[in-house]
């Protein structure tokens, strides 16, 4: 059963994309925005992503364009971070999905629900949407993502798989 908004930012989408599970944003979250930066800072790239192929499968109403009032301007975090900081400020019954550590920060000093990449495979998990998170965290790791041992461990203990 889905639950949660979410407005995500460009690392999960990429990251999700990257291990074939960026489907999990549409199927637990009962909705799901996108801000215009983070659209344009995935489609920019000139390569082959699959975080490109996925964004142009989805309802192009996800997608919104976001002023960012000066407060959160001031944190000089990227286009994609402050918009989705921006939006779910405005909307607090949207979670922020981001991974950079700054912008967690900044939505912790306004008190913003925050996820990440490696939350949204453990929900997936609980969910049933997967049967071993552990294979998709070493994919994570794999495809570039920083994620130390001590942070498996910890989501694999959460996700129900601790070893």
């Amino acid at each position: 059963m889905k639950s949660d908004k979410l407005v995500v930012n460009a690392s999960p989408i990429i990251s999700l994309a990257k291990i074939g599970c960026a489907d999990f944003l549409s199927r637990l979250f009962d909705q799901l925005i996108i801000p215009q930066g983070v659209f344009e800072e995935i489609t920019s790239h000139k390569y082959h992503d699959p975080a490109i192929e996925w964004l142009k499968a989805q309802n192009q109403t996800i997608i919104k364009s976001i002023e960012v009032p000066a407060i959160i301007s001031e944190w000089n975090l990227g286009k994609g971070e402050s918009q989705v900081i921006a939006f779910a400020f405005q909307n607090k019954e949207f979670i922020a999905a981001i991974d950079d550590k700054a912008a967690k920060k900044c939505a912790e000093v306004f008190n913003i629900s925050i996820s990440g990449t490696i939350a949204i495979i453990i929900k997936a998990k609980q969910m049933g949407l997967t049967p071993k998170a552990e294979l998709l965290l070493l994919a994570l790791r794999l495809n570039g993502f920083r994620i130390s041992d001590d942070i498996i461990e910890t989501a694999l203990r959460i996700a129900g798989e601790a070893h």
